[in-house]
This record gives C-alpha cells, structure tokens and sequence, in this order.
C-alpha cells in the first residue's frame, strides 16, 4: 500500500532567524570580495604606473582614494615601493589579506552549544 502523503512540517521557530543569519554572511562575503577585488586592482595599477589619466585609472583610482585616505595621513605612508604605490596603498593590501587569515584563525564553536 502508498504511503499517504503527509501535509508539510511547520519550520521550526529558529529556521527564519537562521536564514536572516545566513543572509547578513552572504551579503558581508560579497561585500568584501568586492572591495577586495577593487583593492588588488587599485595595488596592480599603481605598481604599474598607469595614472588616473586613463579612463581605468580614472575610474579606479578616484574612488578608492577615499580608503587609503586614513593611512595617508600617517607619517612615511607617501613612500613608493613598487612604481607608484604607497606604503599607505600596501598597507590597505594586507588588511585585506589578512582578515581571511584571522577567520580561519579563530577557535571553532562547537555546534553542540546551538
């Protein structure tokens, strides 16, 4: 005999707090992976020495001279290591690269606890 066909199961309580949850960590990832994308952009640019006379320059490199405003103003940030990147643009770099590392880096919480 067919086994009947059951009438779905109510979500439990948590399920919508977890998706929101789920949500805010996809929308952060992406976030960061653009940022991080134009970054190493912007560090591939000037160390190649392309101006913001160009139109990639341009659209590059204006808008993203508002993060590495912060880092300007620290003393010997204005050094030029590789073409025209800053000390201040290599620092942004290894921020970025960094956070990745300090995630992994942290203790796992036990899934017993949730």
């Amino acid at each position: 005999m067919p086994k009947p066909i059951e009438p779905p199961r109510a979500p439990r309580r948590g399920a919508a707090q977890e998706l929101k949850s789920q949500l805010g960590l996809e929308l952060a990832l992406n976030a960061y992976a653009v940022l991080g994308a134009v970054i190493v952009l912007r560090c591939l640019l000037l160390s190649l020495g392309v101006s913001d006379r160009l139109w990639i320059g341009s659209a590059v490199l204006s808008p993203t001279n508002i993060l590495v405003r912060p880092l300007a103003i620290l003393p010997g940030s204005s050094f030029e290591l590789v073409g025209h990147l800053t000390l201040a643009d290599a620092t942004l770099l290894a921020g970025i690269v960094l956070v990745p590392i300090g995630i992994v880096a942290r203790p796992m919480r036990s899934r017993a606890s949730i």
